[in-house]
This record gives C-alpha cells, structure tokens and sequence, in this order.
C-alpha cells in the first residue's frame, strides 16, 4: 500500500525513520517529503525536507515561492489517493494538506501534535477534526484535541529513547547550535564567544560540536577556525562533556535524557520575536524539558544573550539537574514509543 508521509523538519525526519524503521517487515510504500533519515531508509522523496526547514515570519515570507511549489507536489500526490497520509510535525505546511486528504476520504494520521496549548488555540477543533489519529509528542496534550472528539494519544516520545543517561560526565563542552541554517547563523556567534570563554578558564578542555544530518558545513566554518571540534553525532558532542548550550528544540529533550546539564538559548529574527510576543500566552518556558517538568529549572535565555553571560551560565549548571534525565524518561515513556507509533499507523491502515 502507497503511503503519502510529510516531515517539514530535522528532527520529524529522525522521528519518522525510527516509526518506520519499527515496519521494515510490512508491504508498504511510503513516499513524500522526505530528509536524509527517512531517505535512508527507503522513503522516496518527492521533495526534500532541507528545501522547507525555515521557521519565524520573516524567514517564511522569504522562502513562499519554494514553500508552495512544495506544497503543490504534495497536494499532487494526495490526488493519487494513497492508502492513508501521515504529517509529521510543521503543522502550517501539513494541516492544509490533512484537510484536503480528508477531503479526498484518505486516512490521516498526525504525529506531533501542534502546540495549541502555547498559542493560537482555537485550531484544536479543526485538527480534531481532520486527522484520524493525532498522536502527541509531550503527556499533558492529548485533552486539548479530545475535548472536541479528537482520537489524540500519547504514546511516548521516541526521541528520547536514542538518549539513555550516559553516566558520569566528563570534562569537555558541547555545542548544540540547531539543526536549521537561519538557527547556525543566529546561536553560533555568541555560542562561539562562550566557547573561548571557557577553554580560558579551564585550560586543555575541547569543545565538540555536533552536524546535524543535511547541514551544510560551510556555515560551521567559524567553528573549525575558532577551533571547535566537529563531530558526526551527538552522543560524541554529549559524552566527554561536563556541560553543554543548546538551541531550544528536540535536542533540548535529548540533551537532558543523556544527563548531561545545559543551557537553552534561541534567537529568531526580531519580527518574528514581535509577533510570537502577541501570539504566544499561557507559558513560561519554551525548553521541552521545562515544559514536561516544571521544577527542572534548566535556565532558559531567549532573544537577548551575549558569550559571557551563556558561559558564566554552563559553567553554573555544571553540578546541578541530577536526577533529571531517568524522571523525563519515566514521564516520556522512550522505550518501545517508536513501536507504539508505528502500531497506530497500521491501526489506520
């Protein structure tokens, strides 16, 4: 059976891959918008997630024209009526599309849902109303899509099985400046500034970087020339570390499962900062380990940030968020939470 699937960025192309690597046995055939994690594993790409990976008003506007040529093809796909279509996270690009396959009497299943609980709220209803199944990504989700008749779950987080707590730190640092190129360009400077800062004050220490999988290199080249140490995964940023700065996103959460204390930090363009100001209410927290456990207390700093104060931070956090990583597993359920998933794609099926 042709399955249409939609992953608008990095980390729902890694989460895709581990769903779909849990149904390598069953007779299948999924195609669509597709990164290098699901390409691997045998999605077809009909368009690839690296050309969509923008996120903040500005930088949409700047990239419409390949937005919609993208959507275009999806759309085109959907016409074909596959067997059921799955949306990945990126609900501005793959709601439209749930809507028109509902349209077409093809199945949906969302996965991860969108976080109506931080702003624009009212859109519960509607996506309740065209996906067949929204599986949610945190535990305290699921009500605001039920309350409308929504089949919302919470099947666990399959991001943070990958992470097991990595046992004693060591003595390094790591630098986690975001898996989108708008992100390297706006964290990496003043996370590079902290990074001197640091191996001044703690002299024979390396600095490890991870490259997220589709990045281009050629923005990590003031990293190489600052002397950072670019590594393949995150696991070889993350275990000689005794601490780390991290973009708020997915990696936050992994950051946290490997036990490792760190810093969250995020910057968008100031238009975007202006109207996310309006739009967002009801939270205190943007980091998904603060969200999912409020007395985690992970320091958080957002838009307005300079090197020295994220190094006099990381250096603070070294001894602290003990006992964090096994209580976000317990509250995450990672094991067996890719299976799950893949359960309820073919419950749809």
């Amino acid at each position: 059976m042709k399955v249409l699937i939609s992953a608008g960025e990095p980390s729902g192309d890694q989460l895709g891959a581990q769903v779909l690597e849990t149904l390598q046995g069953e007779a299948l055939d999924f195609e669509g918008l597709a990164g290098p994690a699901m390409r691997a594993i045998g999605v077809h790409p009909l368009a690839r997630v690296e050309d969509l990976s923008v996120m903040g008003v500005s930088e949409v506007i700047a990239a419409l024209p390949r937005i919609l040529g993208l959507r275009r093809t999806m759309m085109q796909a959907l016409e074909r009526r596959p067997a059921l279509f799955v949306g990945i996270d990126a609900p501005d690009f793959n709601l439209p599309l749930a809507r028109r396959a509902k349209a077409l009497g093809v199945p949906v299943l969302l996965i991860g849902a969108p976080q109506v609980w931080a702003w624009r709220g009212g859109r519960a209803k509607g996506i309740a109303d065209c996906a067949d199944r929204i599986v949610c990504l945190l535990p305290f989700e699921p009500p605001y899509f039920s309350k409308y008749g929504g089949d919302a779950v919470f099947q666990g987080h399959p991001a943070s099985a990958d992470f097991p707590d990595l046992g004693p730190a060591g003595q390094d640092w790591a630098l986690l400046p975001g898996s989108r190129s708008a992100e390297i360009k706006r964290l990496l400077p003043e996370m590079l500034q902290a990074a001197k800062l640091l191996q001044s004050r703690h002299p024979g220490t390396v600095v490890r970087l991870p490259v997220a999988p589709g990045l281009d290199r050629a923005l990590l080249q003031p990293a190489i020339q600052d002397g950072i140490e670019l590594v393949d995964t995150l696991e070889q940023a993350l275990r000689p570390a005794r601490g780390a700065l991290v973009a708020s996103g997915t990696a936050s959460l992994q950051v946290a499962c490997s036990g490792r204390p760190q810093v969250i930090c995020y910057r968008v363009a100031p238009l975007t900062y202006s109207v996310g100001k309006t739009l967002v209410t009801g939270i205190s927290h943007i980091g998904l380990p603060n969200l999912i456990l409020p007395d985690a207390q992970i320091p958080e700093r957002i838009q307005h940030f300079d090197g020295a104060e994220l190094a006099a931070l990381v250096e603070g956090v070294v001894d602290q968020q003990q006992g964090l990583s096994a209580r976000l597993h317990r509250a995450l359920r990672s094991d067996g939470a890719a299976a799950r998933i893949g359960e309820s794609l073919m419950d749809l099926l």
